[in-house]
């Protein structure tokens, strides 16, 4: 049994370096301003959750975003700033070769997970995206 357990994770350790190989064999095909797209939209996943997973009560979650001027003036900041993403997002999908369910996607993505991670990938597939 214990030869069996190291010979699957030899086989797991295999395939993750082929998946790396592959995705770095990806990135090269990027230009300069689509790695840092890329980098930009991990650091916001990455750094939005490390402070929402610290949240221990969420039902003053919104209340605790409008509490203080301080708060007050960052929430109305973000607030002016998704809607202009996502009114910008609406508008360049005519433009660029996205599907409504991309959009629809993203949207949904900036809502869920953070805006700081989702407006780096749009601008990413906004650069890879033929015009049309």
């Amino acid at each position: 049994a214990r030869q069996q357990d190291r010979s699957q994770h030899f086989r797991l350790l295999v395939v993750a370096y082929r998946r790396l190989f592959s995705m770095r064999a990806a990135m090269q095909n990027l230009s300069p301003i689509q790695r840092l797209y890329l980098v930009f939209s991990v650091s916001g996943a990455i750094g939005t959750w490390f402070f929402n997973l610290q949240i221990e009560d969420l039902s003053g979650f919104f209340f605790d975003a409008w509490a203080t001027p301080l708060t007050c003036s960052l929430s109305m900041d973000m607030t002016v700033v998704v809607l202009a993403f996502l009114t910008f997002m609406l508008a360049e999908h005519r433009r660029w070769v996205f599907s409504p369910l991309t959009i629809g996607v993203l949207m949904v993505l900036a809502v869920v997970i953070a805006v700081a991670f989702t407006l780096p990938l749009f601008l990413f597939l906004r650069e890879r995206a033929p015009a049309r």
